[in-house]
């Protein structure tokens, strides 16, 4: 019969993770959980006992000759030694008196071989990861209601989403693992199952600045995209954005995608402005070469420099250490700072919104976006950056 610790060793080997299929849908609740499931174990323990045995023999003879007496047993003094002569004679003589006989003593513990049973007791950790290895973050990648504790994991993953280049993006991976402890009686075996591999949709995500002629994001409005951008048209745009819409609309209850959610309708609004122009590019060194109101030819045409209020800005977070998501915005033509400078960038919600330009610090929504005012608004005529924009940087 195997020893506990191998029969530990060989079931956490033969270990694996189930129920969990190939790709799942942004949102799909998919329980994981471990194969096959644990059995009694038959074992040989070894317990230890305690022993203690005392000896008595012949060759010395015993002070307490009641052998009856309560605690005899525990009385060790002699009287005599063999041999046993009376030395006291002038001819030693044969001493006979007395109970001659051994004494010893042997205490310690003796292995016995028990036959056992057992359950073993399951402990797991879960963890779930990206195909880099990156440890994903319940609430933020996806939400497991019973925790990643449980012997099985109800899991359903939030949407992925990525800069849409104009092509259809490829599933991203999820890796699930377990990190199992096997326990039973004074032994334990720890060791890793998986990871599985589970694909979700990547869903594109345009980055798109959106700008208007008046405050709250009314008014003739200017969209923006980079010239790398798959986005061709404002119609493109409304398509892009209504299947994001349809899935944010079902996770309002996670803060940033209620947030995204916000930014997005904000944009939706805007590109039903009566006057809109859409323009590509990285940068737009003169914003009076756009005009956003044609009037008739004895009227003066609106064009976007020196008349934006508020903007809408659009993007996935950048990578760690980048700012390659950032827009800048500046008051001046030709991307100069000298008449004020502004740095925008999104977080984790992937929005920025600025509901008024018209202040020397613009503040901008939800927490997690970021409006840094790079240079003050500076010359006689300029005071913020509200009606003063001249030209714009994406990063």
């Amino acid at each position: 019969m195997a020893d506990l610790a191998t029969l530990l060793a060989e079931l956490g080997s033969a270990l694996h993770i189930s129920g969990l299929p190939a790709m799942a849908n942004p949102g799909q609740s998919i329980v994981a959980g471990l194969a096959p499931p644990l059995g009694t174990l038959s074992f040989t323990d070894i317990i230890e006992r305690d022993i203690s045995l005392d000896l008595i023999g012949k060759d010395v003879v015993f002070t307490n000759t009641a052998f009856g007496s309560p605690g005899w047993i525990d009385d060790a003094a002699i009287t005599k030694i063999q041999p046993l002569f009376n030395f006291a004679a002038a001819i030693p003589t044969l001493d006979p008196s007395g109970v001659p006989g051994l004494i010893g003593r042997l205490k310690g513990k003796f292995p016995i071989a028990v036959p056992s049973q057992a359950v073993p007791k399951l402990t797991v950790a879960w963890q779930i990861t990206d195909d880099a290895g990156t440890v994903l973050l319940e609430g933020e990648d996806f939400q497991a209601p019973a925790g990643l504790a449980s012997p099985t994991l109800d899991v359903a993953f939030l949407p992925a989403f990525v800069v849409f280049d104009g092509g259809v993006p490829a599933p991203v991976g999820r890796r699930i693992s377990a990190r199992v402890t096997l326990q039973a009686g004074s032994e334990s075996w720890t060791g890793t199952i998986g990871p599985v591999r589970v694909l979700i949709p990547a869903i594109p995500f345009p980055k798109v600045l959106a700008l208007t002629l008046d405050t709250e994001f009314r008014g003739a409005a200017l969209i923006l995209v980079q010239d790398r951008s798959g986005v061709n048209a404002i119609d493109h745009l409304r398509t892009l954005l209504e299947p994001v819409r349809n899935i944010l609309s079902t996770l309002t209850g996670i803060v940033r995608f209620a947030n995204m959610l916000v930014g997005i309708d904000t944009l939706t609004g805007i590109l039903d402005a009566a006057n809109i122009e859409f323009r590509r590019g990285d940068q737009f060194d003169n914003l009076n070469d756009i005009t956003l109101i044609q009037r008739s030819w004895y009227e003066n045409d609106t064009e976007a420099e020196d008349e934006l209020s508020a903007f809408v800005y659009l993007a996935p977070p950048a990578p760690p250490r980048s700012q390659e998501n950032g827009v800048r915005m500046f008051n001046a033509r030709s991307e100069s700072d000298s008449e004020g400078q502004i740095t925008v960038t999104t977080g984790p919600s992937f929005v920025a919104l600025c509901r008024t330009l018209h202040s020397k610090r613009p503040q901008v929504m939800p927490s997690d976006a970021t409006l840094t005012v790079d240079h003050d608004p500076s010359g006689w005529w300029v005071s913020d950056f509200g009606d003063e924009l001249s030209s714009i940087q994406f990063l």
